[in-house]
């Protein structure tokens, strides 16, 4: 199975101009609700075989055979996760099983339908997760939807008594002997806690900087209790520490449990990235840098112009894009996609695609820009 990043999505839309056939669909993880998913591909491959005769598109019919060949792939459909989806062309084939459900389409067209893959791509954020305890430093890489533990042994110290051995305090006198007697030279348990505390976090903070790669790409999210928080910023080396954090007792948390957690920072941070993003679009909106009229769109997606395009998710538009004339062109009997096409031309002159819910639309046309020039 093949997973959502660039790489992928230029192979997608870089198939253009021959016979391609998309398909997504609601999938199910465990039984006996997984047991109707081959009955809903039946039914979808049904719909395709369908368009394909009413309009008799023979060059379509030998991109049929491998959806016939999964209809009855036992093994297949009892791996599924929330949703999948299936592009296939002449001697190329993609599957993918997407992390959350997805609405049923089927797209028989000259491209593959890519639309609903860039809102997967924009917020699957990868990172790795640090869970520092005093007792137990645990690192972990995932994304939105999956956790994994990577093993640090002998790489990164686990403890405060690994990481410190022999050099670790032991308050030396942890009391005077009686009320009236004073002993100079040693500094009070808290204080030895502290520096001890420093010490530990320098050693973890400088072993996983020197075994791991970390980039604005792969951050690290610190997940540790709150007086921890602050210690450990305040020593860091480490120049890709995630600004949002996690603050809990980590070493009492399963992975699912972690997982939920990062889940909850990355959506404020994407939720923030949002509203800078709308923001600038009203900015951009008085500078004469937004479109939202789809002509204007389209137009403006040729012309190389388009720095942001917002599509409304979930969303079809029927019909397809005619670059000679510069307009587009609607069809309501087509299973083609103009915000599928605007997708394409966008992404491949280096622009960005925001899938936004409805009710985050500040336009009822389907789709906005924030405009190059």
């Amino acid at each position: 199975m093949e997973k959502i990043n660039s790489t992928l999505l230029k192979q997608l839309t870089g198939k253009r101009g021959e016979p391609c056939i998309s398909l997504y669909m609601p999938t199910h993880r465990v039984h006996p609700e997984s047991a109707a998913d081959p009955i809903l591909f039946k039914n979808l491959l049904k719909k395709i075989q369908h368009y394909i005769t009413e309009n008799k598109l023979a060059d379509y019919i030998p991109l049929l055979e491998p959806f016939e060949k999964l209809q009855s792939d036992y093994d297949f459909w009892n791996n599924n996760d929330c949703g999948l989806a299936i592009f296939i062309a002449k001697d190329e084939t993609h599957i993918i099983r997407l992390p959350e459900r997805v609405e049923e389409i089927t797209c028989v067209a000259d491209s593959f339908c890519v639309k609903p893959l860039f809102k997967f791509h924009a917020e699957n954020k990868h990172y790795y997760l640090l869970a520092l305890g005093q007792d137990d430093v645990r690192l972990y890489a995932g994304d939105k939807y999956h956790l994994e533990e990577i093993t640090i042994k002998g790489k990164v110290p686990t403890s405060m008594t690994e990481a410190l051995g022999d050099e670790l305090t032991d308050n030396h006198v942890h009391a005077p002997s009686a009320p009236t007697s004073h002993v100079h030279g040693y500094m009070e348990k808290s204080q030895e806690i502290e520096i001890d505390i420093e010490r530990f976090f320098r050693s973890v903070d400088q072993a996983l900087n020197s075994h791991f790669d970390f980039s604005n790409d792969r951050p690290l999210i610190l997940a540790a209790l709150a007086e921890h928080h602050t210690e450990f910023k305040a020593i860091s080396k480490n120049h890709h520490l995630y600004e949002r954090h996690i603050t809990i007792n980590a070493e009492a948390l399963r992975i699912k449990e972690l997982l939920a957690k990062v889940k909850e920072v990355i959506e404020a941070e994407q939720a923030e990235n949002r509203r800078r993003l709308l923001n600038r679009q009203q900015i951009a909106v008085q500078e004469k840098l937004s479109s939202h009229q789809l002509q204007e769109v389209v137009r403006d997606a040729i012309d190389s112009k388009v720095e942001t395009l917002f599509i409304e998710n979930g969303r079809n538009i029927p019909g397809h894009i005619d670059l000679e004339a510069r307009k587009a062109h609607l069809q309501e009997n087509q299973t083609t996609d103009i915000l599928n096409e605007l997708t394409y031309h966008v992404f491949e002159k280096g622009g960005q695609v925001i899938l936004l819910d409805k009710e985050d639309m500040p336009y009822d046309t389907g789709a906005f820009t924030i405009n190059r020039f």
